[in-house]
């Protein structure tokens, strides 16, 4: 693979990393805006730290159904912000350089011309390509790697707790929409081990609504929003994946220009 052709599709992960992520923090930011007055109504005096208007690690309580602590949303939400501005930077630089100095572009396109030396014919095959002297973004292939593969590694923590917290607010609701149904035998059974957790958030959406008169009403679709969020938080992780294996082998084609060896 050419230079020109691993920046041009390191652009587009890159530019598709920026979108993946910026849809999973709207995603996120939604339904939490939405449910941050309802859900907070953790029991505790004005001693304790009780800001549980987060829509992820939701618990069920002998009265209310309480979110979680406000902090797993606000991580949620602000935690990708630096990985979309790299991204981002990353994919104007490459996209500058793939398009207006169409840098590497002809690296592997050979030219084959016959010559006469001495009274016989020899072919001669050449190869145009980038010069090492003025192109010093080989010497960065190395770090670019490193650093995707960190962020590749932060991408995947963030999208672990947005998953977990996920399932953990829709197991917790499941025991909670047993007892305000007042379910019992087949119908608990259907609700905690039949229904998905989109059938549950939807529930939430029209049953717990009505606990809270601050909602005025309005609806979303709660469960919609979060698994978007996710499948696009786990898409960037795949993205970073394929930036970390891009760069690597970038960086391996240049070992000669990047190690003592090749002086």
């Amino acid at each position: 693979m050419s230079q020109y052709m691993t920046e041009r599709r390191l652009c587009w992960c890159y530019g598709l990393l920026a979108l993946s992520l910026s849809i999973s923090v709207i995603c996120i930011a939604i339904p939490y805006n939405h449910w941050r007055k309802t859900l907070d109504v953790c029991p505790g005096s004005w001693l304790e730290n009780t800001n549980c208007g987060c829509i992820f690690y939701g618990t069920t309580t002998s009265q209310y159904f309480t979110g979680g602590h406000n902090s797993y949303c606000l991580y949620a939400v602000f935690a990708p912000i630096p990985i979309i501005v790299y991204a981002i930077v990353m994919a104007v630089f490459h996209m500058y350089r793939v398009c207006i100095n169409n840098i590497g572009q002809y690296e592997d396109e050979k030219s084959t011309a016959m010559e006469e030396i001495e009274g016989q014919a020899i072919v001669v095959t050449t190869r145009s390509q980038v010069t090492h002297q003025n192109d010093s973004v080989i010497y960065c292939w190395i770090p670019s790697s490193c650093i995707a593969a960190i962020f590749c590694m932060y991408n995947i923590v963030h999208a672990a707790i947005i998953t977990d917290g996920f399932f953990r607010t829709c197991n917790q609701y499941r025991g909670y929409l047993v007892r305000e149904m007042r379910a019992s035998g087949d119908q608990a059974t259907a609700i905690h081990f039949r229904l998905n957790c989109q059938a549950i958030y939807d529930f939430m959406d029209y049953i717990q609504r009505g606990i809270s008169s601050s909602r005025g009403g309005d609806y979303i679709n709660t469960g919609v929003s979060l698994q978007l969020a996710l499948i696009t938080a786990w898409a960037a992780v795949g993205l970073w994946v394929a930036v970390v294996v891009y760069a690597a082998i970038r960086a391996y084609r240049e070992r000669h220009v990047l190690t003592c060896c090749g002086n």
